[in-house]
């Protein structure tokens, strides 16, 4: 049974060897928790999606992964395998998500969050709303004014999309939805080469 699981396997390993003084706990054969002190990271393998390509969901709530920059090392983790091709390819096969976000869309985010803060440092991020694989909705102020701002990661294009409400002034939201159009450039250009 334990070998299905081997890309999940895999990925636990990976992240206790890079996070010092962590231990493991396996709860099932498709469910980990890796624990750092008095925080846990915890991994669970899907494999009852329609795609049929397996899913492991991280919940991260400390963002141990981020804060120790894991990131990139879960995002091409299939490249730090070698003399195993089966391993390789489960692992190329495998979506891992993060907190709710695929890897690719969580770097797409915190660029976004650079960008802006690069475009005017009247930008502040307030919080995440809500996530869901490649999409985000976050919280951000532009000075005292609140907005929201949607983030879509498809295949080929990042979509940003600012929300205000019926209130919100006028001359801010055009400051706020060019900057947007920049910024969506930008990160378009940083990851689909467009």
């Amino acid at each position: 049974m334990a070998e299905e699981y081997t890309a999940l396997a895999y990925i636990v390993k990976t992240l206790t060897k890079a996070i010092a003084d962590s231990k493991v706990e396996q709860v099932s054969a498709s469910e980990y928790v890796v624990r750092d002190g008095n925080d846990a990271i915890f991994l669970k393998q899907d494999t009852s999606n329609s795609e049929g390509n397996d899913v492991i969901s991280i919940k991260d709530d400390r963002k141990i992964i981020f804060s120790e920059d894991l990131l990139e090392t879960l995002q091409d983790i299939e490249d730090s395998v070698k003399g195993n091709d089966a391993l390789k390819a489960s692992l190329a096969a495998t979506t891992i998500i993060i907190n709710g976000l695929d890897i690719e869309t969580d770097f797409v985010f915190q660029a976004v969050k650079d960008f802006l803060d690069q475009v005017s440092n009247s930008y502040e991020f307030v919080q995440t709303v809500e996530t869901e694989v490649t999409k985000i909705g976050a919280g951000f102020k532009f000075g005292k004014h609140i907005f929201r701002l949607n983030i879509t990661n498809d295949a080929e294009k990042i979509t940003l999309e600012p929300r205000f409400v019926a209130t919100f002034d006028a001359g801010i939201k055009k400051t706020v939805s060019d900057d947007i159009i920049k910024v969506q450039l930008a990160v378009n250009k940083m990851f689909k080469g467009a």
